[in-house]
């Protein structure tokens, strides 16, 4: 019997976490601000546009939703015509055939008229993006992208998304789309992040290492008193995976990371898909699973970690409609049906690590990743203690 130590007393934190939640704004091309790529980076936009054939610079404005990489929506001007675009600076400890592997992936999407992904600009050699070689204390190569900027609304973030029915619908046919796109296909290059398997084992030692680290007491101590549930979660969900049964589930390119705020809207129809930066090769259970998490978790109040069961079922019952039998798909079968509960759990894991690796290695707000680390770990609790739901949907 898995046992979790919570204190009781500390559920009030979701009562007043959202007071934290400070608003990363969306890319509005209409405030317009000259910037750097970063305040100590040499590398100017003007220097990136040089090796790109899209004209001068016009203005610039910083997105600050991202967690993970530095990027810009960047307005041009060339033969009189103004045009948008979206630049991305990689993250430090990318490496190049991660992104060969998006890029693959993204080119490949591109070729589908029902899925709208922002395409990649080429660089003046004709590449998907620009390498710049190492300056000053960097030991590796930057390297930036440029996509068309989509149309559409960034109505949501990751963070307390709640949906419309419609909009619940539309998310799952579009995820059921992207899986049929991808269903026989291979990019280029390879994401270096295992499977999600082969991940959580590394969970449990990123968890161990924080504990080691001079972290903020409210960071460290809820790790510390929910260590052992994790840990006998950990091997209880591994040992479930590594069952023949459901070693023969389907694999595919999953996207890892299909959220509200990774989907652009225009009423309630979505027009826009991005950030293919975390997909690689795993169970498309898994990618399920992560949607539902991030579509369908609550964050407010004494139900923080509660899954929305309903809004669950019309996204998977939406899914399944869309996901037809075909040589490029099929909908979910009886195991990923029944194994289901035990991914959702998985995919809670994998963000939960996200949250841990930033503690480990940036310098964080206590307060912001406070809420992410307690969002995590209510959600663990109540998928532990939920009883799994009976689930009819359409085959």
């Amino acid at each position: 019997m898995l046992n979790f130590i919570l204190e009781t007393d500390v559920l009030h934190f979701a009562c007043w976490k959202q007071e934290l939640q400070r608003e990363r704004p969306s890319k509005n091309p209409s405030k317009m601000v000259n910037s750097l790529m970063t305040e100590n980076h040499s590398l100017s936009i003007e220097h990136i546009l040089t090796h790109y054939s899209l004209g001068e610079l016009m203005c610039c404005e910083q997105n600050l939703r991202g967690y993970c990489n530095t990027s810009f929506a960047i307005q041009t001007l060339q033969a009189g015509k103004p045009t948008w675009y979206f630049l991305r600076r990689y993250k430090a400890s990318i490496q190049e055939e991660e992104i060969l592997f998006e890029h693959t992936l993204i080119q490949h999407l591109s070729q589908f008229a029902d899925l709208r992904v922002a395409t990649l600009q080429l660089t003046r050699e004709g590449k998907t993006y620009l390498k710049e070689p190492c300056q000053g204390f960097n030991q590796t190569p930057t390297f930036f992208a440029i996509f068309d900027f989509l149309p559409g609304e960034d109505r949501y973030t990751w963070i307390n998304p709640h949906c419309t029915e419609m909009e619940l619908r539309n998310s799952a046919a579009l995820l059921a789309r992207y899986h049929r796109a991808v269903w026989n296909f291979q990019p280029q290059g390879q994401r270096k992040e295992p499977d999600i398997q082969h991940l959580l084992p590394m969970v449990y030692d990123h968890l161990t290492a924080c504990l080691e680290k001079p972290i903020p007491a409210q960071l460290k101590n809820p790790i510390q008193e929910t260590l052992p549930f994790l840990k006998e979660k950990i091997d209880q969900l591994s040992t479930a995976f590594s069952e023949p049964a459901i070693q023969s589930l389907p694999k595919l390119i999953i996207h890892c990371d299909y959220h509200p705020g990774n989907l652009r809207f225009d009423g309630e129809e979505v027009v826009g898909l991005f950030d293919f930066d975390w997909a690689k090769r795993d169970w498309r259970i898994f990618d399920i699973a992560l949607a539902l998490f991030y579509f369908t978790t609550e964050w407010e109040c004494k139900a923080d970690g509660h899954l929305r069961l309903d809004e669950m079922e019309i996204f998977l019952s939406a899914y399944q409609q869309n996901m037809r039998t075909t040589a490029e798909g099929v909908p979910l079968n009886e195991k990923e049906q029944n194994i289901l509960w035990q991914f959702i759990e998985a995919a809670n894991l994998y963000v939960l690590n996200w949250t841990i690796l930033d503690i480990l290695n940036k310098t964080v707000d206590p307060e912001e990743y406070a809420m992410y680390l307690w969002h995590g770990l209510n959600t663990a609790k109540w998928l532990h203690q939920t009883e799994k739901p009976r689930l009819v949907l359409p085959t």
